[in-house]
């Protein structure tokens, strides 16, 4: 009786050790999946991060470089770009207009979706502040909701498609800081 105890024992340890070995390899590959993706979703916040850069240094080249090579744009005025080319067209004479010695640009509040491993779209708010209005007049904040598509080419993540709307800008005199005091927030906003 002691050998059938004997192998009932050595195939109990058998199955946990064999339970903790699987245990181990999916906390391994979960933990790999997460360090990928927060590789991947840095990668995509630094295509938004170089856009505005690029931008206040008055660098179309570099812009249109973070764009597929067929990629397309919607201006927040509306007006529909494809591919690398029409893009340095636009964003060229744009910055040359509106960017000055004080103007800043950065994005804030990114919302990353992976739809599946190399594809994600971002959301994101850019908000660029001391510009030239078409008028000259320096505008103190210009805030636009900019979205993208991002797509992995082989090693390196770039904008498939982006769209730029103005976003509605704070009730006058209002900051987020005074509105988040006074217990609104900016889609309580009203929109002229």
């Amino acid at each position: 009786m002691k050998i059938p105890q004997t192998l009932a024992l050595r195939g109990l340890m058998q199955r946990l050790g064999f339970a903790l070995l699987a245990c181990t390899l999916v906390i391994a590959a979960t933990g790999f999946a997460i360090a990928n993706e927060a590789r991947d979703e840095a990668a995509i916040r630094a295509l938004g991060d170089n856009f505005a850069k690029a931008f206040v240094q008055k660098n179309a080249e570099l812009r249109a470089s973070l764009f597929a090579e067929n990629g397309t744009f919607v201006t927040p005025q509306g007006d529909y770009l494809q591919g690398r080319a029409a893009l340095v067209k636009d964003f060229g004479p744009e910055a040359q207009q509106a960017v000055n010695a004080t103007t800043q640009a950065a994005f804030t509040n990114y919302r990353i979706r992976f739809i599946k491993p190399d594809v994600a779209v971002a959301d994101a708010l850019l908000t660029v502040r001391n510009a030239n209005g078409s008028d000259g007049a320096i505008i103190p904040a210009i805030p636009i909701n900019f979205s993208f598509v991002a797509v992995r080419h082989a090693d390196k993540w770039l904008i498939e498609d982006g769209r730029a709307h103005f976003a509605p800008a704070p009730p006058n005199g209002m900051t987020d800081h005074a509105m988040a005091d006074h217990g609104m927030t900016d889609h309580m906003a009203p929109h002229n």
